[in-house]
């Protein structure tokens, strides 16, 4: 099943006409979503059949995993592919294309039918919520960081809080600690919107760990009722620090070496998972589980699914029915990862974090086309349907396009036992 969108002569900068639009062009976002309403539709509330539509592009060859499959409207030379995030309810997804200037954000219902379009400031962060909305952090009409829950129309909303916010701090991340508590990152502070409250990077952190978190990546964050745990940094450095859920600092550690000659911090991703943070990096891709308490166990890397050996894939973890997913771009089941010229397909693992060698089961999503050192810049993002059987992954191929892919693990293969 192919969904494909209409071409977009003139996006609206606040409900999108929901078209084809080149990654580096489109409309510039007026930045102002609303603060206790939600986005202001422009009179248009999402496609009609007035648009026009083209026919698909390549497919990207899928597999018979996949139940639905979206051309996504953003295309992009290979050079600077399209960086995508998604996040699910337990009926619709959404999937964010990040670029420079806005947040462009897409949502879908489970058989990849569009449901809306809009595209807010660059720093705005979608979250999960509960089973029926997200969570919208983003600067309100008069620049206040804003905490709401918002409909996968994205129109209907409630405020959850909002603090005040300084013109030039930029948000980098959000988390929410419980229903009513979310805790923002920015590259200035540490806001917890729940209590108004916030804490100076400066009062917490020195000045080469506040730059680090101002020019590097953040990998991921988790929560407890009580503090956050984030793990940031660049090139071959691992950052670590908890914060309680008022600002101050209980452990911080550093590891200058952690990512190693290979460059894996550019690529590397960390979710919540069993009690802290589990980080995926390198190549072949490694897992190392990481405690509240700042100890980091090496659980072992996955040698099955093999990458061009000269370049780290980005890979999109989750937790589906309770197993732990993730998915990477790979030459498997070829063995033979020294060729720059080899195809990658997107794949599936189910891993067992007791033996992550070998995945349980594989699933393959779909063939990409794609090879060579460009695979660290490929894209790759996944979330599961709250308490549904099926999961959405969001990718690029060899023809600039980018996808959205329904799938369960009704093709998985489990290998044979030695």
């Amino acid at each position: 099943m192919i969904l494909a969108l209409g071409v977009c002569a003139a996006c609206s900068t606040r409900k999108l006409q929901l078209g084809l639009l080149d990654l580096d062009g489109g409309p510039v976002a007026d930045n102002r979503p609303m603060v206790d309403g939600g986005p202001m539709a422009d009179g248009r509330d999402g496609p009609s059949a007035d648009d026009a539509t083209t026919g698909p592009g390549r497919d990207a060859h899928e597999s018979s995993c996949v139940i639905a499959a979206v051309q996504l409207p953003w295309t992009t030379k290979l050079s600077t592919p399209a960086p995508l995030e998604i996040v699910a309810t337990a009926d619709a997804v959404a999937v964010i294309n990040r670029q420079a200037k806005q947040a462009d954000v897409r949502t879908y219902a489970r058989d990849g039918t569009v449901i809306s379009g809009y595209q807010f400031a660059a720093e705005a962060q979608v979250l999960p919520y509960d089973a029926h909305r997200f969570l919208l952090v983003a600067r309100g009409t008069n620049d206040d960081f804003v905490a709401t829950t918002i409909d996968p129309d994205l129109q209907g909303s409630t405020r959850l809080a909002t603090t005040s916010a300084d013109a030039t701090e930029r948000l980098l991340r959000a988390i929410a600690l419980s229903p009513s508590t979310v805790v923002a990152v920015t590259d200035a502070r540490f806001i917890n919107l729940g209590i108004g409250g916030f804490v100076a990077w400066s009062s917490v952190l020195d000045q080469t760990e506040r730059d680090a978190l101002k020019t590097g990546r953040i990998y991921g964050m988790a929560a407890r009722s009580d503090r956050v745990m984030l793990a940031w940094g660049a090139s071959t450095m691992l950052r670590l620090a908890v914060i309680s859920a008022g600002g101050d600092l209980i452990a911080r550690a550093a590891d200058a070496s952690f990512f190693g000659d290979m460059g894996g911090g550019y690529t590397a991703t960390a979710m919540p998972f069993d009690s802290g943070l589990l980080l995926f990096d390198g190549n072949p891709v490694r897992m190392t589980q990481i405690g509240f308490d700042l100890s980091r166990q090496s659980l072992g890397e996955n040698t099955q699914l093999e990458t061009f050996y000269r370049t780290t894939p980005q890979v999109a973890p989750m937790v589906f029915q309770g197993r732990l997913l993730a998915f990477w771009l790979t030459v498997f089941p070829a063995t033979d990862n020294s060729q720059g010229s080899t195809t990658h397909q997107l794949y599936g693992c189910e891993v067992d974090p007791a033996a992550p060698a070998t995945c349980v089961r594989t699933a393959l999503i779909a063939e990409t086309g794609l090879g060579g050192y460009g695979i660290a810049q490929q894209p790759v993002a996944a979330a599961a349907f709250v308490g549904g059987t099926t999961f959405a992954v969001a990718h690029t191929d060899a023809d600039g396009s980018s996808w959205l892919r329904i799938a369960n693990l009704g093709c998985a293969v489990t290998p044979p036992a030695p």
